[in-house]
């Protein structure tokens, strides 16, 4: 079992900090994370649990949303059969979807991009859960990612992109990129296996103009 844990600060719309924690096992993996910040003066609490089978596929996504003295939750789940549910009740327009992306966060990149693993200069798209915040309503949407270089991912989703800055080694983030709208201050991690850790996710995110 390998564990890796990083912590960030976003400062784009909604300025909160984020710890997450991506624990990888035979049988598959999880990605677990919080996210603390305000909005409108209101308190924000997101915490999250999204699971993955051996093949990287997301077959869980467990949400719970605390704003002032509201909590919401939502539930989204996939079968063998590639069958979609949320809350327990069948989505069939989610059919085709091979992950969840949560708009709270950008852990959730971290799936996509370890299970593509793609070549510099290779682009693939795949059709996601797109959960949105703070409505947490789920919308298919194809996405699209471009290995730009060695730690770089180009992130495209209709006429929204984003770079993202992968770091396996957990080394800073270069002078030259703090001023990315998503800044990671911490990251470590475990490794029971004594094996290298891999890519743990799209660390630092820079919006950019709509194309």
């Amino acid at each position: 079992m390998t564990t890796r844990r990083a912590a960030w600060r976003r400062s784009d719309e909604v300025e909160a900090d984020e710890v997450c924690t991506l624990t990888v096992r035979d049988n598959g993996l999880s990605l677990v994370g919080t996210v603390l910040g305000a909005e409108g003066g209101l308190p924000i609490r997101v915490e999250y649990r999204v699971l993955a089978d051996r093949a990287g596929l997301t077959t869980a996504a467990h949400v719970r949303d605390l704003r002032g003295f509201g909590t919401r939750t939502i539930v989204l789940e996939r079968d063998a059969k590639d069958r979609w549910t949320v809350d327990g009740k069948a989505v069939r327009g989610l059919k085709g979807c091979t992950d969840v992306d949560l708009g709270c966060s950008p852990s959730t990149n971290t799936l996509p991009i370890r299970r593509l693993r793609l070549a510099i200069g290779a682009s693939h798209t795949i059709q996601s859960a797109w959960v949105r915040f703070p409505e947490l309503v789920v919308v298919k949407t194809p996405q699209t990612y471009t290995r730009l270089d060695e730690s770089t991912y180009r992130y495209a989703s209709g006429t929204f992109e984003a770079d993202l800055t992968v770091d396996d080694e957990g080394e800073g983030i270069p002078l030259d990129m703090r001023r990315r709208v998503f800044t990671k201050f911490w990251t470590g991690h475990g490794n029971r296996g004594g094996k290298r850790p891999q890519t743990f996710v799209g660390e630092v995110m820079r919006a950019r103009s709509p194309v």
